[in-house]
């Protein structure tokens, strides 16, 4: 029997993998859920129009206000609950902004959904290349939606499914993506090239699903569970009898033992033939520290740090308040310009959303966008750019497990001037291509991340060609816990800027799929 770990992206793809090879997989899971009467809000709005939806169910499924728990920075909530971050039973002690899930679907039940796969030049220190993930992205997106399109992003970073079911963007979105269309020689000079988003989204819906009614409602979830979680590809193949899933497992260390793995939770113990670790990269940590002793002995994470900067257009558009739209990113920008980096920094561009305008009233600018004519004013003309660096250029973290009492493990961030020089350098690039950009970002608006609050970190036990220490060899696997697979981005070398999600489900695919016939 394998035995896979947890039900996040990395852990479900990896399921998939070994099913697919027909092998008899068993899931253990903490597998925390939304509270059941949010549950039911959720199936009742989610069962009717949207003409019929209550208001009081829909606030309730929006949740209180946005404050950050830390930071400027917020965090979002999946239907209004923070239950992806809650009920965390193993003893880790978390850094400052820095969370991971136990929910049943991991991060996926509240993370953006955006969508892109890793360029070959960003992972140019990886012992695997991109055609050895090429047919894993694929096999990927054979079982998760994908909207989107075929545009100039297509050259670079390819879509990797034949599947076209994309969102209609918001008018702001337009008006910005056609503008840089009439000027792309000029951006693609400067360094910049762009596209629509590709969100892991239905925009359709499909037999279980009604298709998108663009209620702009993504960011507090969506009342039609569009949105791809990993609790839907459970589902899926619980529904189809060939995995076995145990949720209420928290496992706290790993016993190898002759052909197998002991795996001890916190009340029992499995006994499996391989295991394949997708817990979350600080359970991960933990998790293989402890099961090797390793006490005391500062680990290295890597991370792609994150930074937002407000985006004034020239020109406004009208009627953003009342318009139908989706309120995931709309467009994405890449920038490729060694002034700015030698690594590719990506940008996300969301537009207006209820979601923003709640966050700005949570600013000084709410004595501002009480005003009906200055909120329109400047509602219509705000973009948010979400950039994203590459680990080279990102800060890191330490990761320490100790002891006393009884084994803790200790982050923390070790921030680097160059990360928020890199920041920096993005948003002065963007300045200088404001006329082809019809915009220019507010530099002193900046916002910058502390490290591990992207969600984009990894890098503990790296993939290596000759594995030493606490790297990992192609397949994900330690020295001295050789059954034992890591599959999330603990194994990646390096964290590129782009959407971290997709590579980790690819790459979690890909040693699944090569350990199933060991």
């Amino acid at each position: 029997m394998f035995y896979v770990l947890g039900s996040g992206p990395a852990a479900l793809s990896a399921a998939t993998a070994l099913v697919a090879r027909g092998r008899r997989v068993t899931i253990l899971d903490a597998g925390r859920t939304l509270e059941p009467e949010r549950q039911e809000v959720l199936r009742r709005v989610s069962r009717q129009e949207p003409e019929d939806w209550d208001a009081r169910d829909l606030e309730t499924l929006r949740g209180g206000d946005q404050k950050s728990r830390q930071g400027k920075i917020h965090v979002k909530l999946s239907y209004g609950s923070d239950y992806p971050y809650r009920d965390v039973e193993r003893p880790l002690k978390e850094g400052e902004g820095f969370h991971y899930s136990m929910a049943r679907g991991g991060l996926s039940s509240v993370w953006g959904a955006s969508l892109l796969p890793y360029r070959a030049e960003d992972i140019a220190d990886w012992p695997i290349r991109i055609a050895d993930l090429e047919p894993h992205y694929r096999a990927v997106l054979d079982f998760m939606p994908s909207a989107g399109v075929r545009d100039d992003l297509e050259e670079t970073l390819p879509s990797y499914t034949e599947r076209d079911d994309p969102f209609r963007p918001s008018a702001q979105a337009a008006r910005f993506l056609e503008d840089m269309a009439r000027h792309r020689p000029a951006l693609k000079k400067a360094g910049i090239f762009f596209g629509r988003s590709r969100m892991a989204a239905s925009a359709s819906g499909d037999a279980r699903r009604h298709a998108c009614v663009y209620c702009g409602r993504c960011l507090y979830g969506c009342p039609y569970s569009l949105i791809y979680s990993a609790a839907h590809t459970l589902d899926a193949l619980l529904e189809s009898g060939k995995v076995s899933y145990i949720p209420g497992q928290v496992v706290e260390r790993l016993e190898p033992h002759a052909g197998g793995v002991k795996i001890h939770t916190q009340d029992s113990v499995h006994e499996a033939e391989r295991v394949f670790a997708g817990c979350g990269i600080l359970p991960n940590a933990y998790l293989a520290l402890n099961s090797l002793g390793a006490y005391d002995v500062p680990v290295r994470m890597l991370d792609s740090q994150y930074f937002i900067y407000p985006f004034f257009r020239l020109h406004r558009t009208r009627g953003v308040q009342s318009e139908a739209l989706h309120s995931m990113a709309q467009s994405f920008l890449e920038i490729d310009a060694p002034s700015v980096s030698k690594r590719l920094v990506h940008l996300e561009v969301f537009t207006y959303s209820d979601f923003l305008k709640r966050a700005l009233l949570e600013t000084p600018l709410k004595f501002v966008l009480w005003n009906r004519r200055a909120s329109e004013e400047i509602l219509g003309r705000l973009l948010v750019l979400q950039g994203f660096l590459h680990s080279d250029d990102s800060s890191e973290i330490e990761v320490t497990l100790q002891r006393s009492p009884r084994p803790l493990l200790k982050v923390e961030p070790k921030p680097k001037r160059r990360a928020l020089w890199a920041g920096i350098r993005a948003g002065l690039k963007l300045t200088a291509n404001a006329l082809p950009l019809g915009g220019l970002p507010a530099l002193p608006g900046l916002q910058f991340a502390e490290p591990g609050r992207s969600y984009h970190s990894g890098g503990t036990f790296p993939m290596r060609e000759r594995p030493r220490g606490f790297e990992t060899d192609k397949l994900g696997r330690i020295p001295g816990l050789e059954r034992v697979h890591f599959v999330d981005a603990s194994v990646f070398p390096s964290i590129p800027a782009t959407t971290i999600t997709l590579s980790v489900m690819a790459n979690a695919h890909r040693i699944a799929h090569l350990s199933a016939e060991l």
